[in-house]
């Protein structure tokens, strides 16, 4: 890739996932590994980080969690990190009931719902103060029924967590979780 696109791509995960324990090689290492691990390129996990690193960072998703999720559904979709890394920008905005266009999604459903109905099936958003727990927890919570859920139900919560345009995303992430967590370990 140019000098540019890559600055541009380092400085994303940088401005957002920077905390000060790791250096940008650090950065740069994991996703180079994470392309060779995986069939994503470390230019893929990159360009797709760059479309939710901000999201990302403001719930506190850890870059690991989120390297390693688009790692894993670019890999096994082949959808280009662009489409990837939007629709994890949506999925996780949908998770922590972030405002987007006017508080509700594409088709008009509000986004305390998406809370609401991952209440019912035992999945908690919120701590005991009232405060967003952090993201790849929640994943790795919805991870561990995911395969003792029938079809319907998996789609239902696909539905509900991701959306109608979303969810064969996240069910490429959940449907693939040994990869997921390979990549995670990488």
């Amino acid at each position: 890739e140019s000098a540019q696109i890559v600055s541009d791509q380092l400085t994303a995960v940088w401005n957002n996932f920077y905390d000060g324990s790791q250096s940008l090689e650090h950065y740069a290492d994991a996703m180079v590994a994470l392309g060779a691990a995986t069939a994503s390129s470390s230019d893929e996990i990159a360009g797709g980080l760059e479309k939710f690193a901000s999201i990302a960072d403001m719930i506190g998703l850890s870059f690991d969690y989120a390297a390693s999720a688009l790692a894993t559904i670019t890999a096994t979709t082949r959808q280009s990190e662009d489409v990837v890394g939007t629709a994890l920008k949506t999925i996780y905005a949908r998770m922590g009931d972030l405002s987007i266009e006017g508080g509700t999604d594409e088709f008009g459903v509000g986004l305390g719902e998406v809370s609401g109905q991952l209440e019912q099936v035992g999945i908690h958003i919120l701590d005991d103060n009232n405060n967003l727990r952090d993201m790849g927890t929640i994943i790795e919570e919805v991870a561990k029924k995911w395969q003792g859920w029938t079809e319907a139900q998996q789609q239902s919560v696909a539905i509900a967590i991701a959306g109608k345009r979303q969810y064969n995303n996240l069910m490429s992430l959940f449907n693939n979780w040994d990869m997921y967590t390979d990549a995670l370990n990488t």
